[in-house]
């Protein structure tokens, strides 16, 4: 029997080769999408499950206010030092605890290798001597449990040793690892080499280093050394006890810390301000990271547009299967005349959806092949189809996906098509046997309110994209580079003397590279919180800020160098009116500054668009600030300053020759803020395209299948006297009322998910109307166009043809 149903399947494929072509390109598209994101969903959530006993690892977060993007306290995966010691002392649930550095600045440290030339490496991360006994990595050579005990040994990965040594067999052998541009630099021993995991991990690195620097806490207990902590445990844990048990030991620890530097713990901890210490499973941490949403929350418009786009795929199958049902009904009811069950005309129809499915897989298969080194650069991860080390398991998920798209796009058509009454379709009566009318037409504008909301979603995603590349971003990016250094009279001096060098300066605050100081000041009796950014005299000029009032920073001023500050906008609204001239004091008792307020700039944006800017104060002094930036500015008076950037890297050269200079331009930061918008942009574009497409195809057969049905129809009314135009738009109009209802559903939709999007961003349009009138014309006409084209053939055709066997 199947081998029957095998056959006439195969024959009614090749019978109706454009739909079947339609239908399993179709279905192709939209597994193509979903699998891909299948991909990238197995990927992420396999991040630090490449061994079992990370299920006993956790990671320590603290709740503080240090290095946050709006000085405000939040969960952080650093943390003061001492809690390692304290969690070793405190809470015996934890067998090992370690302390790892944390990827300060851009995480380059530069190697120099005997007499080769250094070469800038990332994740070279310092280590307490218990990382190897909380983290279980595999040891090719050494031996995990002496490898860093001594200080001023270091353990590389497989991949990172045959980089910088051509083999993996460096037992013994030394480098010297550069931390910065005048660092002496350190010599290490390598005691160790581990294996790169099967799978992402969230402790990322390329070497531990052992320098008994992390064993080190600060002497002084107002001083604070952060870095990232983790803690092993015998046995999983229930983090809800074991975190309550934390807190209690964090606020005895911070209890005594505050009575040694004379605070008030109360009083520190008020309006709404919290302690917190807790442990989370690490295996979790890329799902749940530190100052940021997770992955999935990221990828949700993508999931979404996958499901839609193979739903659109679903609802092209369904469609133009139960509309081919006139052509299949004289089949079913001869088929139940000798004798057919309902049952086996199921399983007959489901064995072509299947087919039809298992090609469209095949084809999905070849397509995610070719697409995915664009996808896998498209979202910087590396990604593998047939070299996954999840195969085995993205097989059965594909055979899953399999079985469900057969029964989505099979079940339905198989039970109307199953469901004809055999007297009545031998007869020749069809139309009391053609069920599902509604739930076609509602399977139309269903398809076509996701192709409306897509075009919609690309207006406003282009709307709001423009305003961020056009904003006033209230200084010039151009014609400025940002070198990865602290500020250095001498190589400043030296660079300043270069053809095309404008300005040399430095400042904690600039687009690619900022981080935020809090501060409380007192104006005029009343307190704010502020962002505190430490600058050299020609930052400002440098960055092109834009002058409100009063003045800026100059040389000619020597107070600027002493009590001076500048305010942006957002502090100068904050503290008042007519603020250029007045007195604020920071600080409190002997350590009590004051500053005189001499100018406000307009805010400048120096993070991603998504954030507001902060009320901002500007020093050159360093009383209340940091000098240590890792900013240094250079402005160029020319366009073409190539030349000028080599002249500066020779300087570099000169002064560091083991450390190569790393700058980016502020052009390129910006760029880079824009990407994530960007690239959502480029996918939802390239899903609506791929949706509109499907739903023009879908539109244009089921046009071709009603055209057909209604053939007698169309021929007696031309004897009638009908015109071939009164035919076309009684063609039209059915269809026509279908795609304005769907783009009334779509209007509220596409308003509701755009409005979401614009939402996450600080600065953004107003919602525009011009996204959803254009994407209304746009679906109508095409759709009138692709209907008319088919509706014309139908009511050129000679009426005779139709009617002579009548």
């Amino acid at each position: 029997m199947f081998k029957i149903n095998f056959k006439i399947a195969l024959r009614n494929l090749f019978k109706n080769k454009v739909y079947a072509a339609i239908n399993i390109g179709g279905l192709a598209l939209g597994l193509t999408a979903f699998v891909l994101l299948l991909l990238f969903i197995n990927h992420e959530n396999n991040y630090d499950k490449w061994d079992a006993k990370l299920e006993k690892v956790y990671q320590i977060r603290e709740m503080h206010d240090f290095f946050t993007p709006d000085n405000k306290p939040h969960w952080q995966d650093i943390g003061d030092s001492r809690i390692g010691n304290l969690l070793t002392e405190n809470v015996p649930q934890f067998k090992h605890v370690t302390k790892i550095s944390n990827n300060w600045g851009s995480g380059y440290n530069s190697i120099k290798v005997g007499q080769n030339d250094p070469v800038l490496q990332k994740g070279f991360r310092d280590a307490d001597s218990s990382f190897f006994k909380v983290f279980p990595y595999q040891f090719i050579y050494g031996d995990e449990k002496t490898a860093i005990n001594k200080p001023h040994t270091i353990v590389l990965k497989q991949s990172v040793a045959k980089q910088l040594y051509g083999t993996d067999k460096v037992l013994g052998k030394t480098l010297k690892v550069v931390m910065w541009r005048n660092d002496p630099g350190e010599e290490y021993t390598v005691t160790g080499v581990v294996a790169d995991p099967a799978t992402a991990q969230s402790v990322a690195f390329n070497a531990i280093t052992h320098s008994g620097n992390r064993e080190k806490d600060p002497e002084q207990p107002g001083n604070s050394n952060y870095c990232q902590i983790y803690a092993v445990a015998a046995q999983a844990l229930d983090t809800a006890s074991l975190n309550q048990n934390l807190l209690k030991v964090y606020v005895d620890f911070k209890k005594a810390n505050f009575a040694q530097r004379k605070i008030n713990f109360a009083d520190y901890y008020k309006d709404g301000k919290k302690p917190g210490l807790k442990a989370v499973p690490v295996q979790s941490v890329h799902s749940n990271p530190a100052l940021s949403s997770g992955w999935f929350d990221k990828i949700k418009p993508i999931v979404a547009l996958s499901i839609f786009l193979l739903l659109v795929s679903v609802i092209n199958f369904v469609n133009l299967a139960t509309a081919q049902s006139v052509q299949r009904a004289k089949e079913v009811g001869v088929k139940k005349v000798l004798g057919a069950y309902k049952k086996q005309l199921v399983v007959q129809f489901l064995v072509e959806s299947a087919i039809q499915s298992l090609a469209a897989l095949f084809i999905c298969i070849a397509l995610v092949e070719v697409l995915l080194p664009a996808f896998s650069n498209h979202f910087e991860v590396e990604l593998s189809f047939w070299h996954s080390k999840q195969l085995l398991s993205l097989v059965l998920q594909l055979l899953g996906l399999f079985v469900l798209i057969t029964l989505l796009s099979g079940f339905y058509p198989a039970w109307v098509l199953s469901k004809y009454n055999p007297v009545k379709v031998l007869k020749g009566n069809y139309e009391t046997g053609f069920k599902g009318m509604a739930l076609r037409n509602g399977l139309v504008i269903l398809q076509f309110i996701i192709a409306v909301t897509f075009i919609i979603g690309i207006g406003v995603m282009q709307m709001q994209t423009s305003y961020i590349a056009s904003k006033d971003l209230g200084f010039d990016k151009s014609k400025l580079i940002n070198i990865a250094t602290n500020y250095d009279d001498n190589f400043a001096e030296r660079i300043k003397k270069i053809a095309g060098v404008q300005y040399v300066a430095t400042t904690t605050q600039v687009m690619g590279n900022s981080f935020n100081v809090p501060q409380q000041i007192t104006y005029k009796d009343q307190q704010f919180d502020i962002n505190t950014v430490t600058v050299s005299m020609d930052a400002l000029p440098a960055l092109g800020a834009q002058v409100v009032s009063g003045r800026i920073f100059a040389r000619e001023y020597k107070q600027d160098t002493v009590n001076t500050a500048v305010l942006n906008e957002t502090a100068a609204k904050l503290l008042g009116k007519n603020i250029v001239g007045q007195m604020y004091q920071s600080g409190k008792g002997e350590g009590k500054v004051s500053f005189q307020i001499v100018g406000v700039i307009k805010d400048y944006n120096n993070e991603s668009f998504d954030k507001a800017v902060l009320p901002t104060v500007y020093k050159v002094t360093q009383l209340g600030g940091s000098s240590n930036t890792n900013n240094l500015l250079v402005r160029f008076n020319t366009e073409n300053y190539q030349n000028a950037i080599k002249a500066i890297e020779v300087e570099w050269k000169k002064l560091y020759p083991n450390y190569p200079m790393q700058y980016t331009s502020v052009e390129d930061a910006f760029q880079k803020e824009l990407e994530s918008s960007k690239r959502l942009m480029q996918l939802v574009v390239l899903f609506s395209i791929i949706s509109v497409i499907l739903s023009l195809l879908g539109l244009f057969a089921l046009s071709t299948f009603m055209a057909k049905r209604r053939t007698k129809e169309i021929a007696i009314r031309k004897i009638l006297g009908a015109s071939d135009l009164q035919i076309v738009n009684m063609l039209n109009r059915s269809f026509l009322i279908l795609v304005l209802a769907a783009n009334l559903i779509s209007w509220p939709i596409g308003y509701i998910f755009t409005n979401s999007w614009l939402s996450g961003f600080a600065y953004r349009i107003d919602m525009p109307i011009w996204p959803f009138i254009i994407a209304t014309l746009s679906s109508v006409i095409i759709a009138v166009f692709t209907i008319s084209v088919q509706a014309r053939k139908a009511a050129v055709n000679n009426p005779v043809d139709a009617l002579k066997y009548e």
